[in-house]
């Protein structure tokens, strides 16, 4: 990958390998430093007036090591660095050395030393500073007397030491924590690039800054195709519904969970927005995305499993009427509210005559077609708000709920008249035609029982005497 000037300097970003991006930066590191050294001794020189050949020698070497590292530092070898190093102490000691007053310019090893106690090893730096230090002696003893120059030098190296040590020890611990840093940062790339569902990062414009590989194929685009584009752009079908909750966690810092969106090829997802803080606020808003149409799918299905359920347990199969069971729930369900409203409760119990006969003879193929026949015409008998029932063979019992005290007898004796009239008419199954015959028991809630229990009791007993006193005439 070329890289330019603009991106060299730090003008433009640029994206490089890790090894990469920290050469370039040690190149940046030093490079500013030739630069600062080439200001510094020739801004010192001619604020006194001293711009004398040792001076322009040493910035126009300072200022062409700036160039040269800024412009082909990925080209140098490594042992380059120590040579660069090598020839700004040498520069600086061309100074101290040659220019008049040229332990004025001491201080520029401090410089020296700190590029090396950053950027090289613990034996590197040890042989540049010891460098420096001897450079400084040679410089001292050339400008003043013995005693004097001891003095200065211990004072000088010990700044140079002192420097060193501390640059070090700052550096080791700032290496430490961008190691720590790292390892962090590549476990939670780890999880997050990994995992099985969805994950982002969005910033104040919605824009997807990163996103992992669960979330792109949810989104069904690739990965590049995704980052810098807009949660509009993305999914502009549920846009209305998502933009709202996104930017409402912007404006308030609160999260959003477990919203429920389905797309256009009906797959259902978990959407949730949190915010992301940063160092002035929020840096923008997470959002984490989990495809539950399997689960949705499993849930459908359960329900239809759990009516289909219900519907087993509470009709009967033969008819389609409620069996005995919702007949129970319904008649509570009547007898409560007549307590409530002061109403009346009305069941007819119905048994047919001789039905065993017809299995006897024709057989259970006809007798089932003969209940099925029945059903549909006690169905067609009763009102509309009525409960018709089977609950045993060739029983049935129709529930009246919600009458008026008075009218309650009369109507019940209405509907066990117009059914009678119902099963009168022959019924005809293939090419047989059957007569039907029923006896039918009324009992009335509150006047023969105040209870379920009782009332089918008084019900079935009318319904038997009825059936003993034709069995008498029959006889």
């Amino acid at each position: 990958m070329t890289v330019s000037l603009a991106q060299r300097v730090g003008l433009r970003p640029v994206e490089l390998p890790p090894e990469q991006r920290r050469t370039l930066a040690a190149a940046r590191v030093a490079a500013l430093g030739f630069l600062t050294q080439t200001v510094l001794v020739f801004g010192a020189a001619a604020a006194v007036g001293d711009l004398q050949a040792p001076v322009l020698v040493g910035a126009a070497m300072s200022m062409s090591l700036a160039l040269l590292l800024i412009g082909r530092y990925e080209r140098l070898p490594r042992s380059a660095n120590r040579l660069i190093a090598l020839t700004a102490t040498l520069i600086i000691a061309e100074i101290t050395l040659l220019q008049p007053s040229g332990e004025r310019y001491a201080p520029l090893y401090l410089g020296v030393v700190v590029f090396v106690s950053l950027y090289f090893s613990r034996t590197q730096a040890l042989g540049q500073l010891l460098v420096a230090v001897g450079l400084w002696a040679v410089a001292l003893s050339r400008a003043h007397p013995p005693a004097e120059a001891a003095q200065i030098w211990v004072l000088g190296a010990g700044t140079l030491v002192a420097a060193a040590v501390v640059i070090r020890s700052l550096r080791d611990r700032l290496t430490l924590a961008a190691e720590r840093a790292q390892n962090e940062r590549s476990i939670l790339d780890a999880f997050f690039l990994n995992a099985p569902a969805g994950f982002g990062f969005l910033d104040h414009d919605l824009r997807h800054v990163r996103v992992n590989q669960a979330l792109a194929e949810i989104m069904g685009y690739e990965r590049e195709h995704i980052e810098g584009r807009t949660l509009r752009e993305l999914a502009p079908i549920n846009a209305n519904i998502l933009e709202p909750l996104a930017r409402s966690v912007l404006e308030s810092g609160e999260a959003v969970l477990g919203i429920e969106i389905e797309d256009s090829e009906g797959d259902c997802h978990l959407v949730s927005y949190y915010p992301v803080p940063g160092p002035a606020g929020l840096a923008g808003i997470g959002t984490a995305v989990t495809d539950v149409t399997h689960l949705k799918n499993v849930e459908r299905r359960l329900e239809e499993t759990n009516r289909s359920l219900t519907v087993l347990a509470t009709t009967d199969e033969l008819t389609k009427l409620p069996n005995r069971r919702m007949f129970g729930e319904q008649l509570e369900l009547a007898l409560a509210r007549a307590r409530r409203g002061g109403l009346a409760v009305a069941i007819l119990c119905l048994d047919l005559d001789r039905f065993k006969e017809v299995n006897d003879t024709l057989g259970h193929a006809y007798g089932d077609q003969m209940l099925v026949e029945v059903a549909a015409r006690l169905r067609a008998g009763a009102r509309d708000t009525d409960v018709v029932s089977r609950i045993g063979g060739d029983e049935f019992v129709i529930l009246l709920a919600d009458l008026d005290v008075q009218d309650a007898p009369h109507l019940a004796e209405t509907v066990a008249e117009r059914i009678r009239d119902l099963l009168a008419e022959p019924l005809a199954i293939n090419p047989v035609e059957l007569k039907v015959e029923a006896s039918i028991g009324v009992a009335l809630y509150p006047l023969d029982s105040r209870d379920a229990k009782g009332l089918l009791a008084v019900a079935d007993a009318a319904m038997y005497a009825g059936k003993n006193a034709l069995a008498r005439i029959v006889a």
